[in-house]
């Protein structure tokens, strides 16, 4: 889809002089058009969230002639929409009252071509947002659906097309869950909490998953989550996404399959303590099938199709149980069987020995990481015995194999090698547990070289908590350290290039010398970071909160600077050329001495030149 730039620059260039207005119109708009989106702001505060909406607005509009920049941010802004409850149904909303509220400032320059340029740029924005969430669109794909309201008519972009979703059975009891939860919802934070003590009175050593959690917001994210897939029990399409996602993320957290089970059986227990009476046998099965769909969705996400058996308080739960998911298990992960005819004439129909060999070893290579540790050591066995027997005496294998500790060597080795993900696995938890033990201690070597040893492993990083820590100098290129909590930690010369820093929280942090070129610091919270002399050469700073930050010598060259707050920010000397920002981004900075973006050197009112 081509969009139509320039008009889209020039009418939203006559709603910036009233964009506070403009955006609070927004959400009056979609609040009254749908009221059942309410809800998702009742913690909000308004004010903050409105100047978010302008920011937004500004860094599309900002980077249209850049879509390289804008696309993995929109991406990531997708990604976090589906914690604040939104999903593809929601989407449709925003763009009917974002149309009718630009109708409404532009009023004689609303065309028909205007409207068309923002339907246009709507459902391109929905298209990279959705795709962070996890449903795979294009904005092609996104067709255009025209609904009459009073007085106007708005054409909005339609719901994402629906997957096709197999029937599953047992099916959902969607009214009874829908009942039984409304009565949950006036007792919500009292539920949550209850939750969460079932689960680490059942099962304590599930409580260290939650030492840096806090708990308060993970008992309201818990609440949030049953709200999104009861109000989308009749919606599976959008819900389906959603989930695998979840599920998705959930491995970043150390959740692995067999938690699920222990899980479920705290929640039936807390939704039989708040429910009481009300807690029927159709109601206990009508929960219980209903976190087994949810816990294979979630599944999905992790690449894992086994639904682990939920049992509340130990107590079997009798109802027929769907054979379809374990005969598809048996087929996505047969067993060894005899060369069928289908597979001798696929391996008659190739016609290289080389490719043949290659899928034998490919197919024992998969086998080998899958099966028992006391199986492989058997076949090892049998395999050195057939070898020992067959080789003739004269050979130099037969001499090495005539050795008595042979069968001993090769059963260690191939041992040693099969156990090699096992060890290494370990080596993880070790270095978490050293990265948890210091927690709150400001200085330890052992957790700097913990999390570069997990880095070097390609382990996520994302939601450390260091607040406060020493970590001078730290070597961590291409980490994933987004949502982290890094505030007045001592970052100094630490080595962050192309590292993923996106909504991390590094107020009043030292990042002094540091080297942060291309590293991603999008929505970050760098407010009165010392970043003086740091190198941030094409980073992504996009609407980064700069504010009162010390930024004296920096390198920001061709850096995306777009929508980030720079208010009391001390720029002077800084390096600019070639950066993705606009003068009135500036305006709240200090810029004394600095490079601007086309190159020209800074020049104070008081020396009666006009500023670049």
């Amino acid at each position: 889809m081509s969009l139509n730039v320039e008009l889209l620059e020039q009418s939203f260039e006559k709603i910036k002089p009233h964009a506070d207005e403009f955006a609070a119109s927004f959400y009056e708009n979609l609040f009254q058009l749908y009221p059942e989106v309410q809800p998702l702001f009742a913690n909000t505060e308004m004010a903050k969230q409105q100047k978010k909406l302008l920011n937004a607005l500004v860094l599309v509009v900002e980077n249209l002639r850049s879509p390289e920049a804008l696309e993995p941010v929109l991406k990531v802004l997708g990604e976090r929409h589906i914690g604040y409850g939104a999903i593809a149904n929601s989407y449709p909303a925003v763009g009917e009252a974002l149309i009718t509220t630009f109708e409404q400032y532009l009023q004689q320059d609303w065309t028909t071509e205007v409207k068309q340029a923002w339907i246009d740029a709507y459902g391109a924005i929905t298209a990279l947002m959705l795709k962070g969430a996890g449903v795979e669109i294009t904005p092609e794909e996104v067709p255009l659906e025209t609904e009459i309201i009073p007085d106007q008519q708005v054409t909005i972009p339609a719901n994402h097309p629906q997957e096709s979703v197999p029937e599953q059975e047992p099916k959902l009891a969607v009214e009874i869950l829908e009942s039984s939860f409304e009565k949950i919802k006036p007792h919500a934070d009292e539920f949550a909490a209850s939750f969460y003590e079932n689960l680490f009175i059942a099962h304590p050593e599930l409580q260290p998953l939650f030492d840096n959690v806090d708990l308060e917001k993970q008992q309201k994210k818990l609440i949030n989550a049953l709200v999104l897939v009861v109000e989308n029990l009749r919606s599976p399409e959008a819900l389906v996404p959603v989930l695998n996602a979840l599920g998705g993320r959930h491995i970043g957290y150390g959740v692995i399959p067999k938690y699920y089970e222990p899980v479920g059986s705290a929640l039936l227990m807390a939704f039989e303590q708040y429910l009481q009476e009300d807690w029927t046998p159709d109601v206990k099965l009508a929960w219980t099938d209903a976190y087994g769909a949810i816990t294979g969705l979630m599944l999905e996400g992790t690449v894992v199709e086994t639904i682990p058996n939920v049992v509340p308080d130990q107590k079997q739960v009798t109802h027929n149980q769907p054979q379809e998911s374990h005969t598809q298990l048996l087929q996505e992960s047969p067993a060894f069987q005899p060369p069928t005819e289908q597979l001798k004439n696929f391996l008659g129909s190739i016609k290289s020995n080389g490719e043949i060999i290659f899928i034998i070893s490919q197919k024992f290579l998969d086998n080998f990481w899958t099966q028992p540790a006391w199986l492989v050591a058997s076949v090892s066995a049998i395999l050195f015995i057939i070898i020992y027997v067959g080789a003739d005496d004269n050979s130099l294998i037969k001499e090495i194999l005539d050795s008595a500790d042979a069968l001993s060597l090769v059963v260690a080795l191939v041992l040693f090698i099969k156990e090699a993900p096992d060890r290494r696995k370990q080596f993880h938890y070790q270095a978490w547990s050293t990265v948890d033990a210091a927690h709150g201690v400001k200085v330890s070597y052992a957790r700097i070289l913990a999390l570069q040893d997990l880095n070097e492993d390609g382990v996520s990083l994302r939601g450390v908590d260091a607040v406060g820590a020493e970590l001078v100098a730290i070597n961590l290129p291409s980490a994933n350290l987004s949502e982290t909590k890094l505030s007045e930690t001592d970052l100094t010369n630490a080595n962050l290039s192309h590292a993923n820093l996106n909504n991390a929280n590094l107020s009043s942090a030292k990042l002094s010398g540091g080297n942060l070129s291309h590293a991603n610091l999008s929505f970050a919270c760098l407010s009165q970071v010392n970043l003086s002399s740091a190198n941030l050469s094409s980073a992504n700073l996009i609407c980064a909160d700069l504010s009162n930050a010390n930024m004296s010598g920096v390198n920001l060259k061709n850096a995306s600077l777009n929508g980030a707050n720079f208010k009391g920010a001390y720029l002077s000397g800084a390096n600019l050329k070639g950066a993705k920002v606009s003068i009135s981004d500036l305006s709240g900075a200090l810029l004394e001495g600095a490079v601007l973006p086309d190159g020209s050197k800074y020049k104070s009112p008081e020396d009666g030149v006009e500023n670049k």
